[in-house]
């Protein structure tokens, strides 16, 4: 074949690893294959260190290379895995068992034609909510839903959503309205604070920016005499790299540390009192310090206290405690989203805020976000498709408790479950009434804006076994991918869709991290195949439902046009994002400069580093939209038992709070420490006495990159952390092969021996793709597969924990 030119084309990384959208890469096309790729080099090309070369001001403006990890550098050549690839529209190979992964390939007219003959006879046969999505939420077919009068969604996030409850709880806003409560928290903390504490945060892994930027800002801190300090029960590398002192902690107790630092603020009257007196609300502070002092239960929550529960020194609690309230002042602290991804993170989180707001810290410069790193701007890059349909879609459920939504179902309907109890175990937000109606018979999911998460076998923190049970239920299942995931497998429909990341042309904006950037991905390579945007997989099956194309989709003319279609939505995209920074007098590329490879670094247009949306409250004294208009450490609503079980809740001013279920089931309304259930304080460690942390992986996002061939073998060993002392009680060497289970499931993988984690704790790394044997055995050793089991305390908290044991395999 003759070689055709070689083209260069920007594009930018889109993981969803906490950097996604900020990293740019430089791909060399030639004959419609990337053949290499680059970091980025339009700031400060050829220079290696730039802190040695850059101002102060420039790297707080992040005038930085945005340079991709890893991952992002070797991501072409996942996309040369032609074997996982979906390219055409397949169906299961009739005769053929769901998970066996047989298919044959059908036409686009067959497909589409089949899924909405299902759709209509399962809707006439078992009612309107008879069609559901998994894990996770996906708004592109709730769009659909809505137009065709049935289908059932789900709700709620693995991300952070404690916090996003919490924002509309305590300050009264929505869990979605990042640019109210976020902050520009890397150049805030570089700039402003005096010392950085940690809470189960490896920025060398968890990106929170261009590849490790974050941390790389934290190093810079750090020689510029900032302390670092890090609490977590592993000895990560920001531990060994960028930590001054690394304080193991139990995990699923940080809630209990921070009333006891708390307790001291208040008994050495370390209280910011005239930031209180003005912005936090007086009754629940008073009953919050009652309740922290002892003088409600006769529990003082005292370091003593907490250090029979947490395992840290109380004398370290009590210098911690001084040393962020009086000595380093602002200090930058930050309670990652891992620390609250446990029964009773909502908690946890509360409690930490709330020892934030009597500090003072609330929206200070240098006092890091109470509730999240970015994006924290108030634009959008997505444009409206149109108004939505009539048919408002219930949320019958917590996404992650999918499968129990449906398998629970047999206990309601033959006597065993109560409504009421089935309702708080699966966290209900509809009318409550609608029980009787569910009627679970078709599975669908796909394409959307997160395909990095519709692999739910995996990344769902539930069960794939009970996730498998739930499937064999339906009657009928889609998905829509780009490869043959574990998941796709067990599906009776597969859609192929673009690789996001390579095919598809659209905007990204920060979704995560301590940076804000806004870029454009051109398709940097035409899709082979038969591949189609999801966005017209969706359109066409709204008009194969009898719904007009242009209602589902408003810039739908015709296929012949879609191109045309498609790039008049973008422009519309960024049309809103140049209106946002024109109306602050802020020059942007134009949409041909901007699509052509230039992006909008959101930190450089402003003055000084961003604190949220506490500009307009802090400084300006504005009302928040609370019932009393100020912080609200205890919730009225909450302690209101009238509310409870209602099918939605809506707040002071009527908007929905849209991260807290029907039930709240053990949520308390002021920030209180109850035990983890399945923690290390659960009676159920006598069975299963390990405690299972599931981390991302450095050379992982999800299940992204599980099969990449250069992300595997000697560059990452896929095993079981377990410590020195209980490897030795169990007779285990590093390199044994193991079995580690509970009463979820079983997996086998190989142990890892190290005394980089305290005794009683474990780690296996998210994302393994999930393997089963016939016996249910996951020889993936995904950690999914030991998940899920708590159903009394769905609420918000996405429980990526959980409680098991290790024994060696003998022969």
């Amino acid at each position: 074949m003759v070689s055709g030119p070689e083209k260069t084309v920007y594009t930018t990384c889109v993981c969803n690893c906490g950097g996604n959208s900020q990293c740019v890469i430089k791909a060399h096309v030639q004959n419609g294959k990337v053949i290499r790729v680059e970091p980025d080099d339009r700031y400060n090309p050829g220079v290696g260190m730039e802190d040695k070369v850059l101002s102060f001001d420039d790297i707080l403006k992040n005038r930085l290379q945005r340079r991709p990890c890893t991952m992002g550098l070797v991501f072409h050549k996942y996309l040369q895995m032609e074997e996982e690839r979906v390219l055409y529209p397949l169906k299961r190979v009739r005769g053929s068992k769901r998970g066996e992964g047989k298919f044959e390939q059908i036409s686009w007219d067959d497909a589409l034609e089949t899924i909405a003959q299902h759709m209509k006879e399962i809707r006439d046969k078992y009612g309107p909510y008879s069609i559901i999505t998994p894990y996770q939420p996906n708004d592109s077919l709730e769009r659909l839903f809505q137009f065709w009068g049935a289908g059932v969604d789900c709700w709620g996030w693995c991300s952070f959503d404690p916090q996003r409850l919490m924002s509309h709880i305590m300050a009264g806003v929505p869990g979605w309205n990042y640019h109210e409560f976020s902050s520009s928290s890397a150049a805030d903390m570089l700039a402003h604070s005096k010392m950085i504490v940690l809470w189960g945060f490896d920025p060398t892994v968890q990106h929170h920016g261009p590849a490790h930027q974050f941390a790389w800002f934290i190093k810079l801190a750090r020689e510029k005499g900032t302390p670092v300090i890090l609490f977590d029960p592993r000895y990560t590398g920001t531990a060994e790299t960028l930590a001054d002192q690394w304080i193991p902690i139990k995990p699923g107790t940080d809630g209990a540390m921070f009333l006891a630092m708390a307790n001291v603020v208040f008994r050495e009257d370390w209280v910011d009192h005239d930031f209180v007196k003005r912005f936090v609300e007086p009754n629940g502070l008073e009953r919050w310090r009652r309740y922290v002092l002892g003088m409600e239960d006769g529990v003082e929550k005292s370091p003593e206290w907490a250090e029979r529960i947490c395992a840290v020194p109380a004398k370290t609690i009590r210098e911690l405690t001084q040393l962020v309230a009086r000595v380093y002042r602002p200090a930058w602290m930050w309670n990652h989203y891992s620390v609250n991804r446990k029964a009773q993170g909502e908690q946890t989180f509360k409690a930490f805020a709330s020892l934030q707001a009597v500090l003072g810290y609330w929206g200070m410069p240098g006092s890091g976000p109470p509730m999240n790193l970015g994006p924290h701007r108030a634009f959008d890059v997505k444009a409206s498709w149109g108004p939505p349909g009539p048919y408002r879609v219930p949320k019958f459920y917590r996404s992650h408790y999918w499968a129990q939504a449906v398998l629970l179902l047999d206990k309601v309907r033959n006597g065993e479950l109560s409504e009421e109890a089935y309702r708080k175990m699966v966290g209900w937000r509809a009318d409550p009434s609608l029980v009787k109606q569910f009627n679970p018979k078709m599975l669908f999911w796909g394409g959307g804006s997160k395909p990095h998460a519709s692999n739910h076998l995996v990344t769902a923190t539930d069960s794939p076994n009970d996730q498998v049970k739930a499937m064999e239920r339906m009657e009928f299942i889609v998905t829509m991918h780009s490869r043959i995931t574990p998941t796709a497998k067990f599906a009776d429909i597969v859609l192929p869709a673009m690789d996001w990341m390579w095919e598809e042309k659209t905007l990204r904006r920060t979704s995560y991290g301590g940076f804000e950037s806004v870029n454009f991905c051109p398709g940097v390579i035409h899709p082979k195949g038969e591949v189609k945007p999801w966005i017209w997989v969706y359109t066409k099956l709204a008009e194969r439902l009898g719904i007009n194309p242009q209602d589902y989709f408003k810039y739908y003319t015709n296929d012949a046009n879609w191109d045309h279609d498609y790039e008049s939505y973008l422009r519309d995209c960024y049309g809103q994002v140049i209106q946002y920074w024109n109306s602050r007098n802020k020059e942007v590329p134009s949409w041909e400069r901007f699509t052509q490879g230039e992006f909008i670094n959101c930190d450089e247009l402003e003055e000084k580093p961003h604190t949220g949306c506490w500009d307009s409250f802090i400084q300006e004294g504005g009302p928040l939209k609370t019932k009393s208009g100020k912080i609200e450490i205890f919730s009225e609503y909450i302690a209101d038992e009238r509310n409870r079980g209602k099918g939605e809740h809506f707040d002071s001013f009527g908007c929905l709070i849209d991260n807290l279920p029907g039930d709240w089931n053990d949520l308390e309304p002021m920030p209180v420490y109850r035990p983890a259930i399945r923690g290390m304080e659960d009676s159920l460690t006598m069975k299963y006495p390990l405690y299972l942390l599931t981390p991302h992986s450095r050379y992982r996002v999800h299940y992204l990159f599980w099969n990449h061939p250069w992300l595997r073998g000697d560059l990452y060993h896929h095993r079981v952390w377990i410590s020195v002392a209980d490897a030795k009680a169990r007779g285990i060497k590093d390199g044994d092969q193991v079995k580690v289970f509970n009463d979820r499931g079983e997996v086998r993988i190989k142990a890892y021996v190290t005394s980089r984690i305290m005794p009683g704790v474990t780690v296996i790394r998210q994302g393994a793709w999930y393997e089963p044997d016939e016996k249910g055995v996951d020889w993936g050793a995904s950690p999914s597969t030991l998940l899920g089991g708590d159903k009394e305390s769905c609420t918000t908290a996405p429980k990526a924990t959980n409680l098991a044991q290790i024994e060696k395999i003998e022969g």
